[in-house]
């Protein structure tokens, strides 16, 4: 059994705006049987969210890769979903070009042309103005381009080197090309969820263009043309766009804001999982089963959201807790389940009835049995990696760094003892080589880069880096921590430009104490609070009006984390 679809469930907008487009071109006493054409961004889209028995389902057919060499359909209606590109557009006339040698009609009976995103005007200009125009029965943009991983979450950033494209000096050009994407990702999102939001986004005073900054402005700028393509459309916009604004704000952040993230490490169930365990295409687990006649398989797991409600369940709980919730599970699991009782009551002479109503639970006990087992494995994984690698002795120390402010450090003061700490760690042999680097990247981001010749006599200290790491650590410049001061001072004032927050929460305790803040959650919550510094976080444009809310979270939503 499948969780229930999550309330404005991003998965499920994409899955119905699919759906709804094929669905929608069977009209009353024509062929209701269609063909669907995609190109190879758009069949990556749609296979995130539908497998194909869902797409034949819709009396389809056949999918068919445009840029393939396909079977023709002459007589059937073709559904085209598309990116708005000049190529999927040259195929798409291509299709309905007849030639005479050889002679070929057209491919399919009409054409139903629905994109991914907006539609240019040079290429609908393209389209009307070619032989496929008398065949075109409709032209809709869906605007679905986003790969949504969870219900509440997607993908923005589409280029598999994200650091070195949005911060990497020499990368310019793909920034602007991969800027221009994501915005095009959030446009998308917007549009699914109907609204017509506010933008602001993060800028530290005095810092130079940031990639939060370049975003913003390419999505409002996209937003408003837009808006003005959907003004035209409906003629009850305003009153549509008023009520939407009263709820709807986009905050874009970047890496910058928060470099601790990334580098401590959590004990949460799902973190752990995606920090410690190598799996295969981001989702899957594969580990060791043993049958009942003791052969030992090869089993693969896919760790989503739609598909395993146990790890939907899990994945925000404590490691700890994990387990004990693994247990207490199953044994409800065994004592609940009528198949179970009525097998353990056979030497009573069950009826043929309860006979067929154990048999009847067995394969859905086999079923659950198989998820727990899977997540046993994992969790016992986790837990026995963080002990191998003395996890809880680093996040001791980790916690302790990042709950002191860098602007308190100097030669006197108590913070400045956590260096020969911090020493003892790095030079500890017992301890893993990421692990340890790790370490001293999120004390050079604790101390705000600190003296350039410090960092540099710490990085000999785990005799593990290589010229690359060192590379690495004096690039954290280019997310705003100074590598190249020679003066304490200047450390100092460099550091109040940055955003701080209270980075760990005392009031959110786990067995291993406090709990890590990242900076979004406060940003949020302080958005919501109205007390997020405009200075800091400025809107692209206006603020909204007096008396209209600035936030677009319910306050008494669930845990950010």
């Amino acid at each position: 059994m499948e969780p229930p679809a999550t309330p404005r469930s991003l998965v499920e907008l994409l899955r119905k705006s699919i759906i709804s487009a094929i669905g929608q071109t069977a009209g009353a006493g024509t062929n209701q049987w269609r063909v669907v054409v995609v190109d190879q961004p758009s069949l990556k889209i749609i296979s995130t969210v539908l497998k194909m028995p869902a797409i034949l389902e819709q009396n389809v057919l056949a999918v068919q890769l445009i840029t393939k060499n396909r079977q023709p359909y002459p007589d059937v209606d073709a559904i085209y979903v598309l990116v708005p590109c000049a190529e999927s557009i040259a195929h798409v006339i291509d299709d309905f070009t007849p030639t005479s040698d050889p002679p070929l009609r057209a491919k399919y009976a009409r054409a139903h042309l629905y994109f991914t995103g907006a539609l240019s005007d040079p290429l609908f200009s393209k389209l009307s103005a070619s032989a496929a125009a008398p065949y075109i029965k409709g032209i809709a943009e869906l605007y679905i381009e986003y790969n949504p991983i969870e219900s509440r979450v997607f993908l923005t950033t589409p280029s598999e080197r994200p650091f070195f494209t949005l911060y990497s000096p020499s990368a310019a050009e793909m920034r602007s090309k991969d800027i221009e994407a994501s915005a095009d990702r959030v446009l998308s999102v917007v549009a699914s969820l109907g609204i017509h939001p506010y933008v602001r986004y993060y800028r530290p005073p005095g810092s130079a263009t940031t990639p939060a900054e370049t975003m913003a402005n390419c999505l409002q700028s996209k937003l408003d043309e837009y808006c003005a393509h959907e003004r035209r459309k409906a003629e009850n916009y305003k009153e549509k766009q008023t009520a939407d604004l009263q709820t709807s704000t986009v905050i874009v952040l970047d890496r910058s804001v928060d470099i601790y993230a990334p580098l401590i490490h959590e004990f949460a169930y799902q973190a752990m999982v995606h920090d410690l365990i190598d799996l295969e295409s981001g989702d899957r687990y594969v580990y060791s089963t043993t049958a009942a006649n003791g052969e030992v398989q090869r089993t693969e797991a896919e760790l989503a959201e739609a598909t395993d409600p146990l790890w939907a369940k899990l994945r925000h709980q404590h490691i700890s807790h994990v387990s004990q919730t693994l247990v207490k599970c199953l044994d409800q699991l065994v004592s609940e389940n009528v198949g179970i009782k009525a097998l353990a009551s056979l030497s009573k002479r069950p009826t043929l009835n309860e006979m067929r109503a154990a048999l009847a639970e067995l394969p859905e006990f086999k079923r659950l049995q198989s998820s727990y087992a899977l997540h046993i494995d994992l969790a016992s994984k986790c837990l026995e990696i963080s002990k191998e690698r003395r996890l809880a002795l680093l996040s001791d120390f980790e916690k302790e760094l990042i709950a002191h402010s860098a602007d308190n450090v100097d030669e006197t003061s108590e913070e400045a003892l956590l260096e020969p700490r911090l020493i003892a760690l790095l030079d500890d042999r017992t301890l893993g080589v990421t692990d340890r680097i790790r370490l001293l990247f999120l004390y050079i981001v604790h101390v705000n880069g600190g003296i350039a010749s410090d960092r540099r006599r710490l990085e000999e200290v785990p005799q593990c880096l290589t010229d690359n790491d060192k590379r690495a650590a004096a690039n954290l410049c280019l997310l705003g921590i100074p590598t190249k001061v020679e003066h304490q001072s200047d450390v100092r004032s460099s550091s109040r430009t940055r955003y701080t927050w209270e980075t760990i929460d005392r009031h959110d305790q786990d067995e291993l104490g406090p709990r890590f803040v990242p900076a979004v959650k406060s940003v949020v919550s302080e958005h919501i609070a109205g007390t997020l510094s405009t200075e800091m976080f400025p809107w692209v444009q206006q603020a909204p009006p007096e008396g209209i809310p600035k936030h677009i979270l319910n306050t008494n939503a669930t845990s950010l984390r």
